[in-house]
């Protein structure tokens, strides 16, 4: 499997209510915790789950890192557009970046599954449907651009005396 579909399947194995009793997610406390303010555990966290997707396939850095503007998603956008791997067509594992009022800032964020060919796309989105992780099918008009990661051909090997076992 390609790291793409690693990130992809990772982000479906997520899906699902994710908002816990206490208002926080894991996705926001992770992010919290490498940011240093624990006030991300209660906070939107379109933007912080796909992070944390990217962690947990050894592709954080692919997405940017972690830097605490990231989980303001018009920050996130500029940051695709500053390192010219911004796009507006979609294709699966890119970074999804909606305007739904159209003012050409985003306001939220997803992974691109699709194009369905019919003016529509079909994504994976964290922080929806009232604190799902849930597939969801959305305009393309509601598109602002894509981040196109730079998803490397494969997964690193791993080194030869990486080894758990102990000789």
């Amino acid at each position: 499997m390609s790291v793409r579909e690693d990130f992809v399947a990772a982000a479906l194995a997520e899906r699902g209510p994710c908002v816990h009793a206490d208002g926080t997610t894991k996705y926001g406390d992770w992010f919290g915790k490498l940011v240093g303010d624990s006030a991300y555990a209660k906070g939107d966290f379109c933007a912080m789950g796909l992070l944390w997707t990217a962690n947990q396939v050894g592709q954080l850095d692919t997405l940017g890192g972690v830097h605490r503007e990231w989980a303001w998603v018009p920050s996130w956008w500029k940051h695709w557009q500053d390192i010219g791997r911004s796009t507006s067509k979609p294709a699966r594992g890119r970074i999804v970046f909606f305007d739904f009022n159209h003012t050409d800032s985003p306001e939220h964020v997803g992974a691109c599954l699709q194009d369905n060919g019919d003016g529509t796309i079909e994504t994976i989105e964290y922080n929806t449907l009232g604190g799902q992780c849930a597939i969801r099918t959305r305009n393309r008009s509601d598109v602002l651009g894509f981040g196109d990661p730079a998803w490397p051909a494969s997964p690193a090997p791993v080194a030869a005396d990486d080894s758990c076992w102990i000789a």
